[in-house]
């Protein structure tokens, strides 16, 4: 089960940008951009990306859409997060210091609904993230597709707040399937921190890390992939108003 949530809409995406982790040799490691699979307690599968890694003290705590950690969407309460590989990201104590929101129902068609799609895990003690990189391997199956969607790797900025200047601009995101595809913003939400953009995404990207690339070079984070199709309208629900619930 690869989790993207169906509207009439496209995606979703939140982002936190953290203080730099310098990946040991041999640890185990994520990024933003990174596939991850979350298991269930009914032993439903599903895929989603990482967003970013948030810093909480001496404690990282991995991002993603808040449907990605929802029991509703398993079945059952997700009991274990781990790599493509099957490196163990989270287990149950991890995620007994998680959390998410998802309520709204915001899309390019009702742009006023609002939406909250957005979740927290701790990392395990084992994890050596990468806290300010985004990269991605694109999985669409596509053998001569796969290469030109990926994304090496971009070192983060600050957050970029939700404005209404962030209209027409290009915008990216890394996904665990689709790789690194970009297009413009449509519209935004200043009010509720949507951002309506049209890039491509499918099932397994949700999380990604929508972002836009600053003066200084680095990928500055504005929202978190929560639902969409292909090719049409994307919806990212902004970061900035949901930091506080990681105490990032």
């Amino acid at each position: 089960m690869s989790l993207l949530r169906k509207t009439t809409a496209l995606g979703v995406m939140t982002v936190l940008v953290a203080a730099a982790s310098p990946a040991v040799a041999g640890a185990i490691t994520t990024h933003g951009g990174a596939p991850i699979i979350i298991t269930a307690a009914n032993d439903v599968q599903g895929m989603c990306t990482l967003n970013s890694v948030a810093v909480q003290g001496d404690t990282y705590y991995g991002i993603t859409a808040g449907h990605c950690l929802a029991p509703e969407e398993f079945g059952a309460a997700p009991v274990e997060i781990t790599t493509a590989n099957g490196e163990l990201l989270a287990d149950a104590d991890d995620l007994s210091d998680s959390g998410y929101v998802l309520d709204g129902s915001a899309n390019f068609l009702d742009p006023n609904a609002g939406l909250n799609d957005f979740a927290w895990f701790r990392l395990d003690e084992s994890v050596t993230p990468d806290a300010t990189g985004i990269s991605s391997q694109a999985d669409t199956g596509i053998a001569l597709l796969d290469p030109l969607l990926t994304g090496e790797r971009l070192e983060t900025g600050d957050p970029v707040p939700v404005t209404q200047d962030l209209v027409g601009s290009l915008v990216c995101k890394d996904g665990a399937k689709t790789g690194r595809t970009c297009g413009p913003v449509l519209s935004v939400n200043t009010e509720s921190q949507e951002i309506f953009a049209a890039i491509p995404a499918i099932a397994g990207d949700s999380g990604s890390p929508l972002y836009t690339i600053g003066d200084d070079g680095k990928a500055h984070i504005v929202g978190v992939l929560s639902n969409g199709s292909p090719v049409l309208f994307n919806v990212f629900d902004g970061t900035s108003s949901h930091l506080a619930s990681v105490g990032a």
